[in-house]
């Protein structure tokens, strides 16, 4: 493994007691109340993670819609602009549904958004999209080389994005993506709360203006070793996707190189 230079984590948790569906703005406003209790939290970050931890509580169900735009810049007390960020977040990975004319949803039974990874995630049982609902965050200056410096060239050092994440029903994936320190400036001092819950490639257009056109993918099922299984939660030994993604931009050049871990023994694949 790759020596660790510097280091922040966050964990995002779900709520354990369950509300009443219809105190849904009570929970909202209790659960926006607590984030802003937190300083190092943004109030797009803050607005984001109270909405989560009433989908996660079950204040809010897979299908029930959540309340209008204009309600939630009430209920959270925070600009229109700010709920809108929020939403369109975690529009991107999966957590709930917008359409014109219906507002928003928790997601139900539409596909585990595609533009979150590339590809998804569905249960070999009944074939129902798996998707996020739980993960940690570190960020972390590395020193070391491996496949991510073999496409993102030889440096002194690479920034590092780690997520533990589990999806819907409970199944443990593990991620990892790799940047040139250089191209995203501030990022490692950043409270890695920001982007629980986020899709990392909108975010990155949007901070930085790296805009990824594309993706080559290697997806291969491995044995997994005993220190990649208990960094990520997973069983030593078992079988296990390892998917690699090489994005790239416009113009060819390297953006970032992802990996992600994940047991074969309940997930099936699908691009």
């Amino acid at each position: 493994m790759s020596d660790l230079v510097e280091t922040n984590v966050s964990d995002t948790k779900a709520l354990s007691a369950c509300e009443p569906r219809d105190s849904g703005a009570q929970s909202l406003r209790e659960n926006m109340a607590a984030m802003l209790l937190r300083p190092d939290l943004t109030k797009r970050t803050a607005a984001r993670l109270a909405i989560v931890e009433a989908i996660q509580s079950g204040v809010f169900r897979p299908g029930d819609k959540l309340p209008s735009e204009l309600k939630l810049t009430g209920i959270l007390g925070v600009s229109l602009g700010t709920v809108q960020a929020a939403l369109r977040q975690l529009q991107l990975v999966g957590s709930i549904v917008r359409r014109r004319g219906d507002g928003s949803r928790v997601a139900a039974k539409e596909p585990f958004d595609r533009s979150v990874w590339h590809f998804r995630f569905v249960s070999k049982s009944d074939g129902k999209p798996l998707r996020i609902t739980n993960e940690r965050v570190q960020i972390e200056l590395i020193s070391g080389t491996g496949p991510w410096s073999d496409y993102l060239g030889e440096r002194r050092s690479f920034l590092r994005i780690r997520r533990w994440v589990s999806l819907v029903d409970g199944t443990p994936a593990g991620a990892e993506m790799f940047l040139d320190p250089d191209l995203v400036p501030g990022l490692l001092g950043m409270n890695p709360n920001e982007l629980d819950m986020v899709n990392i490639r909108p975010y990155l257009e949007e901070r930085y203006g790296i805009v990824t056109a594309g993706a080559n993918h290697i997806a291969r099922t491995v044995r997994l070793d005993r220190e990649t299984a208990g960094l990520f939660g997973l069983q030593a030994g078992s079988d296990c996707f390892e998917i690699h993604a090489k994005a790239y931009s416009s113009d060819d050049m390297p953006v970032y190189f992802q990996r992600i871990f994940i047991s074969t023994d309940v997930c099936a694949l699908t691009f």
